[in-house]
């Protein structure tokens, strides 16, 4: 597998439906609406490698970024040992 990469340099930023094209997600639930975004995507690169990329919304707080990472990451944890103890 590839390496990451996040913003590509100092580019435009163009709709999120342009950049994940074909690619479908889970609707905010009602009233919520979206502020920022922290996109992870698996990409098929030019040579046929499979590698992982980032994008960002305009300027994210990398803090509260990293506290949001943090407890996907923990909750992620505990679903894979929760599993793991069931069977």
């Amino acid at each position: 597998m590839g390496g990451h990469s996040g913003s590509a340099s100092d580019e435009q930023r163009v709709p999120v439906t342009e950049v994940l094209r074909g690619l479908e997600i889970h609707p905010l639930e009602p009233g919520e609406t979206a502020l920022e975004a922290f996109v992870l995507i698996k990409v098929l690169d030019a040579d046929g490698d499979t590698a992982w990329s980032y994008r960002t919304t305009n300027r994210l707080n990398r803090e509260e970024l990293l506290g949001a990472l943090i407890v996907q990451t923990d909750l992620l944890r505990k679903e894979l040992l929760d599993e793991w103890d069931d069977d």
